[in-house]
């Protein structure tokens, strides 16, 4: 699929699409501009609706995941505002995973109940039974995020989808981590598969968006039309370099995958730390289920030492190759402390420690990142 959408016939046979930097197409007859919306799908009116370099990208991207349609977002967040406003009426219910994005957990229990007086119940996740509690009459959505990117907890995509659709409500799940390399949650009966571009679609830590693909028409003319009113759609030079992630995207995760293997095996094994959270260790308390969802794991994960906040944050501080850094997906490694600034009390109710170490494997190397853990543990 790794030319898919690229027409180049179109684009004067260049073998890499252009990147149209226009805000509107012009039209020979008045006519024609009124009925620009009735043409085929390469007929274009204005930048905020649509663009050709963003529909490439858009086209990759369904077939990838196996949906019907996809759409790009000029950010992950309203990605997700997209969906909850799709989804849910006035007065709704939505089931969260607790580990979800914390900023859309802040838009449900902030905007959305203020304004919308949408309920949110959060819940682990670990089980159907959970969920199943968690239904109310009301619940028009449910919030997954598999693996959650702190402590990579999974969830039964099929058996929350074929709850959900037995009591007629919508799944959304961020499959960020895994990629539609590693994972096809509209196969399992997802209705919305978000993803933050600008993890490892992108792949070079210098773009911000978000996509969201939708497994028939109806949910995506839902979205298409909010995207439209929102004004959120991604600008063309950002889609551009989106589409060059995309180009390289399984070569770059399955080595991000090879160095994040090595270096949990490393740190599950190291007398100073306690605990590791991955997808890819067969210690991984729900295996048999990754087996049955995923077909791989990334460069992200999370571990313990067995010390306290100070050491944990000493050791961050004196590693030379993983940077301190908020995001992930790109070529650098990086380390963050998620929870560093929670109480322990919440920090267990979110599943981790104050102390829980999060990095990202990046690109240079297995050994160098080796290295520097090591000299980084010594310290501790």
């Amino acid at each position: 699929m790794e030319h898919w959408g690229e027409e180049y016939e179109r684009y004067y046979n260049a073998v890499v699409p252009p990147i149209f930097m226009n805000s509107l197409h012009i039209f020979k007859t008045i006519d024609d501009y009124y009925d620009s919306d009735k043409t085929d799908k390469h007929t274009y009116c204005y930048g905020r609706v649509q663009n050709p370099t963003v529909r490439i990208l858009e086209e990759k991207i369904a077939a990838l995941e196996e949906g019907c349609a996809s759409y790009v977002f000029s950010s992950g967040m309203s990605v997700a505002v997209a969906a909850v406003l799709a989804s849910c009426k006035v007065g709704g219910h939505v089931i969260c995973v607790r580990n979800a994005y914390g900023p859309l957990q802040n838009f449900l229990v902030g905007y959305c109940k203020e304004h919308m007086h949408i309920e949110t119940t959060f819940v682990d996740g670990d089980t159907i039974a959970e969920f199943r509690e968690a239904f109310q009459e009301h619940t028009q959505l449910v919030v997954l995020e598999s693996p959650s990117s702190v402590i990579f907890s999974v969830q039964d995509i099929r058996g929350v989808s074929e709850l959900a659709k037995s009591r007629g409500a919508r799944v959304y799940i961020d499959n960020t981590f895994c990629t539609p390399i590693y994972q096809k949650p509209l196969a399992m009966g997802a209705d919305y598969v978000m993803h933050t571009t600008s993890k490892y679609m992108g792949g070079h830590s210098d773009l911000i968006g978000g996509v969201l693909t939708v497994k028939n028409e109806e949910l995506g003319e839902e979205i298409r039309i909010l995207r439209e009113q929102l004004g959120s759609i991604i600008g063309p030079m950002e889609g551009w370099l989106i589409l060059r992630g995309m180009r390289t995207l399984e070569v770059r995760v399955k080595e991000h995958e090879r160095v994040a293997g090595k270096v949990a095996g490393y740190l599950e094994n190291h007398p100073k730390v306690k605990k590791v959270y991955y997808t890819g260790l067969k210690s991984h308390p729900q295996r048999e289920l990754i087996e049955k969802q995923q077909s791989g794991s990334t460069g992200l994960l999370s571990f313990e030492i067995d010390g306290s906040l100070e050491q944990a944050k000493k050791l961050c501080q004196s590693l030379q190759i993983f940077k301190i850094g908020v995001s992930w997906g790109g070529f650098e490694s990086l380390v963050m402390m998620p929870y560093a600034r929670q109480s322990e009390e919440i920090s267990r109710t979110m599943r981790g420690a104050s102390s829980m170490i999060r990095i990202h494997c990046g690109l240079e190397g297995a050994e160098l990142l080796l290295q520097d853990l090591e000299q980084g543990l010594q310290k501790i």
